[in-house]
């Protein structure tokens, strides 16, 4: 069989349309039973749900977690392992990470958390006064929505910060790494026949995914970055990792919010005057000596 990194762009683009097929066949077959699960775990109809959710009452918050856990298996955690059984020819990329790994991770970890605090605050400043009225208003509205609806699912119990972890930190990075770095990325690169256009298309693509518009630089800026790494270290082990902790850091911060161990204030002291200078610090550093993974003659190390 023909090695996929040889296809023409054709056969990429017909991959890209097989992947989002496979992704909302799935979405769907997973949101039918999830809605089975609720119905009969706590009989309450879809309708039920349904107006819940349009009301944005969020009664029904624990129905709401149980839809929200088999919509992260469903939109990209399975289809990817469907994609990738059905594809045995598009291999992942994957080892051990060893300890200067770990250590890169750390030192890029940081980098992620202070610069996507950055662009925040650029955002803020800047607006997205480009974008059409009408997707400006659609991606405000979901990112109040589902901001409204994860402070929802933060509560003072430990076992509920427990199941958090879970839904909110480990499932969405196991399952969007595993299909916008190791499936899209790999297409785009295909279609564009271009490294950097493709981790770019699949950044753009991420971020616009995540409805957040306030955090949407922030959230391109971290696909890029995880785009890099994998693209580089082809270990996909280390973006799972670092998109991991990335989630974690904001989980531990909404659960902090929510028990009242640190004010806003407080946070955004944190971020805006520790976080960001460290992480410049660290990344002026990475650039100079030149620390990153080895391809071509791309910050070479070690």
């Amino acid at each position: 069989m023909k090695n996929i990194e040889l296809l023409p762009v054709r056969n990429y683009i017909g991959l890209f349309f097989l992947s989002i097929t496979i992704v909302l066949i799935v979405k769907i077959v997973f949101n039918m039973l999830a809605l089975g699960f609720i119905d009969s775990i706590w009989d309450l109809s879809s309708i039920q749900i349904f107006n819940d959710l349009n009301s944005k009452e969020f009664k029904f918050i624990y129905a709401h977690k149980a839809l929200a856990f088999f919509d992260q298996l469903g939109t990209f955690l399975v289809p990817s392992y469907i994609f990738l059984f059905l594809l045995k020819t598009f291999s992942l990329h994957y080892r051990t990470p060893n300890k200067n790994d770990l250590i890169k991770c750390l030192m890029y970890f940081i980098v992620l958390l202070g610069f996507a605090q950055l662009f925040l605050i650029i955002s803020t400043f800047v607006g997205y006064d480009f974008l059409p009225i009408e997707i400006k208003s659609f991606l405000k509205e979901q990112q109040d929505f589902n901001t409204k609806i994860q402070e929802g699912f933060i509560s003072k119990s430990f076992r509920s910060f427990l199941f958090n972890i879970l839904l909110l930190s480990i499932l969405p990075a196991i399952g969007e790494e595993l299909f916008f770095r190791g499936i899209l990325q790999k297409i785009c690169i295909g279609i564009f026949k271009n490294n950097i256009a493709g981790i770019g298309v699949t950044s753009l693509v991420f971020g616009m995914l995540h409805f957040q518009i306030e955090n949407l630089l922030s959230i391109v800026f971290a696909s890029i970055l995880l785009g890099l790494i994998y693209d580089y270290s082809k270990n996909i082990f280390l973006t799972i990792l670092l998109h991991f902790g990335f989630n974690f850091f904001s989980l531990v911060s909404m659960q902090g919010l929510k028990m009242e161990l640190i004010s806003e204030s407080n946070l955004e002291i944190f971020s805006n005057y520790i976080i960001i200078p460290i992480s410049i610090g660290i990344l002026t550093y990475l650039i100079v000596k030149k620390i990153f993974w080895k391809k071509d003659l791309f910050l070479s190390v070690d």
